[in-house]
């Protein structure tokens, strides 16, 4: 990860040193990086990079997954199972059958009501 930071640090304007397919895979790149430390600065990168046009199907559900753990995260459940459901269609060879079983279990585990909120910043919202 070292090695890999100290690369992206080099590109300074993407827009303008890399190609369309390049961007796409430098954004999911620094999503991978951030998503040991931000989920929320990854989430960013990954949208940049599904946005640009990731080309392989296995680096799309990377980013979708990505996207739904950041969305669990936020407590955003519904916006998960729909991102979810995109990743159990796109996964034809069962690759990533594990992951979608782990997420779907900690999906079950997230009650939210307004009372069971995990986050008491956003019970004070209703």
């Amino acid at each position: 990860m070292k090695g890999l930071k100290i690369w992206l640090e080099h590109i300074k304007n993407p827009k303008l040193q890399l190609t369309k397919n390049q961007i796409a895979y430098y954004y999911f790149l620094n999503g991978i990086f951030y998503s040991n430390k931000n989920i929320f600065q990854s989430e960013n990168y990954m949208n940049k990079a599904l946005d640009s046009g990731l080309k392989f199907n296995q680096n799309i559900i990377i980013a979708k997954l990505n996207l739904v753990i950041a969305s669990l995260s936020k407590g955003d459940k519904r916006n998960a199972k729909i991102l979810l459901m995109e990743v159990k269609k796109m996964d034809k060879n069962k690759l990533f059958q594990n992951q979608i079983q782990i997420i779907k279990m900690q999906m079950k585990k997230i009650n939210l009501g307004i009372n069971n909120m995990q986050n008491p910043f956003i019970r004070n919202k209703y």
